[in-house]
């Protein structure tokens, strides 16, 4: 993660979420989010799989059981972080970066993830871009 990544986050996380008391709280997301972004980062796909809504988990651990080892992700960013009046929901941009094996050709995706508070805990209920076409919104 860029040395700017995180004091973003951080930023973002604390100026636009704003005072959520009850369920999930920002610093929830955040390191949530982090803790997303180190385990795709280093392709640990079953430990992803548990920040994901349950019911996206085995559709998304069976893509990468087609995949095997061969998506690479070489780099993420945050980019923008917004969340619902009610704190419910939050919208996390970030830039993918990444090559699927046997291809070395690096792609580059703006995506939109979509996390919900479930119980107090935020889980990923989408993503629109990036090297996940499975979790695209339904």
């Amino acid at each position: 993660m860029k040395a700017i990544t995180r004091p973003l986050l951080a930023l973002l996380l604390l100026g636009v979420v704003g005072c959520h008391e009850r369920g999930a709280t920002q610093e929830k997301l955040k390191s949530t989010y982090e803790d997303f972004e180190q385990k795709a980062r280093w392709g640990e796909s079953a430990a992803v799989a548990q920040l994901l809504v349950p019911e996206r988990r085995n559709q998304f651990l069976a893509a990468r059981a087609r995949e095997r080892s061969d998506l690479n992700i070489t780099e993420i960013e945050l980019v923008n972080v917004t969340t619902s009046d009610d704190g419910s929901h939050a919208t996390v941009t970030s830039r993918w970066r990444w090559y699927l094996l046997p291809s070395t050709s690096e792609q580059m995706s703006d995506a939109k993830a979509t996390w919900v508070d479930r119980g107090g805990e935020w889980q990923l209920e989408s993503m629109q871009g990036g090297p996940y076409p499975d979790l695209a919104p339904r």
